[in-house]
């Protein structure tokens, strides 16, 4: 760590040497910096100026900063830190792009503004190609599902019969519609905005998501799809929790989508089983698992081992449980298969 002014004392120094990425203290009523770590410098690529702010002389687009800058600390409050993205541009010419956390801490008997700063350029440009996407959803798919849908109702006024067939693909149509309503969520402002949140029956909503799949639920024993011979174990009550309900109901779709799509040459036959953890729920299956080297990126937007996949329902999946301030972590079921652990959910809904 550099220290830069005497006042800095231990207990400032293990403050930000316990944070890996590069951090910035100032003292809240001179604004005087008095210490920085060493990823500073790993971060930026040199030791900067820190005289003024950082985002006013090293951003590529100033004004655009202390925009940014500006609209965040006005959302935040005493307790919450203000976060900001901002375009660096190096001396050198490089750039990338930077996410600034800026909050208060007390040391002693005084008061110090601590900015935290981070390489994000690669969650940016991941960002864009989902927004990219989210386009396509909206615009290209919105015109020809309205048609469909519009067919559905002139059969339901001239044709006779039919009627479970007809309400069945009314249902994936919604659910369609539904589908890139969540998409242009995710991309439209922060992910954690915008939620509805009730109490919710889990063993409701995980049975909901199965039918929704394809498969026909049960809160007890096995339900089975009646196409692929696929079937989900709802391992005794889930409990509730506080959610929004749309929200979740397409974590677990995506969750079991993920499983049959992945179940191998057996897939037809996989069982999903879904067990309450004591701070969450458990999604395994006995298909062929997530291999250790995929593991750290299953949940990236547009990574994907299966043929035709688009590589986005795991990323809704983490985007989805971070939205709540859930965890989501992959790992082995004990049938050799996949195990998906939402943890975090418990405390607010029971």
């Amino acid at each position: 760590m550099h220290v830069f002014a005497a006042a800095a004392d231990d207990a400032l120094e293990a403050l930000v040497d316990g944070i890996g990425d590069a951090v910035v203290v100032r003292d809240a009523a001179s604004g005087e910096v008095v210490a920085v770590n060493d990823a500073v410098e790993s971060v930026f690529g040199f030791v900067p100026d820190f005289d003024v702010a950082l985002d006013d002389a090293y951003a590529a687009d100033p004004t655009r900063a202390a925009e940014a800058r500006e609209n965040a600390m006005q959302g935040a409050d005493g307790s919450t830190p203000a976060t900001f993205r901002w375009r660096v541009e190096r001396p050198d010419g490089t750039s990338f792009w930077a996410e600034s956390t800026v909050s208060t801490t007390e040391v002693g008997d005084r008061e110090f503004v601590v900015s935290v700063v981070r390489d994000v350029t690669e969650r940016t440009e991941r960002e864009r190609d989902l927004e990219r996407l989210a386009e396509i959803l909206t615009h290209d798919l919105k015109s020809p599902l309205n048609a469909a849908k519009a067919q559905v109702d002139i059969l339901r006024s001239e044709a006779e019969g039919g009627e479970e067939f007809l309400d069945r693909l009314e249902r994936v149509h919604d659910r369609m519609g539904s589908i890139v309503a969540d998409v242009r969520a995710l991309v439209d402002g922060s992910r954690s905005r915008g939620l509805t949140l009730d109490s919710l029956d889990l063993n409701r909503v995980v049975t909901d998501a199965w039918e929704a799949v394809g498969g026909c639920g049960d809160e007890i024993e096995p339900s089975w799809c009646g196409d692929t011979g696929a079937s989900l174990v709802v391992d005794g009550d889930l409990g509730t929790v506080v959610a929004d309900e749309r929200r979740l109901r397409r974590l677990f779709e995506n969750l079991f989508e993920n499983a049959l799509r992945h179940g191998g040459a057996d897939a037809d036959c996989v069982t999903v089983t879904v067990s309450p953890t004591p701070t969450g729920v458990a999604v395994a299956d006995d298909g062929v698992g997530v291999p250790m080297a995929d593991r750290e990126r299953v949940f990236e937007y547009g990574y994907t081992t299966a043929d035709g996949g688009t590589g986005f329902g795991l990323n809704i999946v983490a985007a989805t449980a971070e939205s709540h301030g859930w965890d989501v972590a992959v790992c082995d079921s004990e049938a050799g298969g996949a195990c998906f652990e939402i943890s975090g959910m418990r405390g607010s809904g029971e």
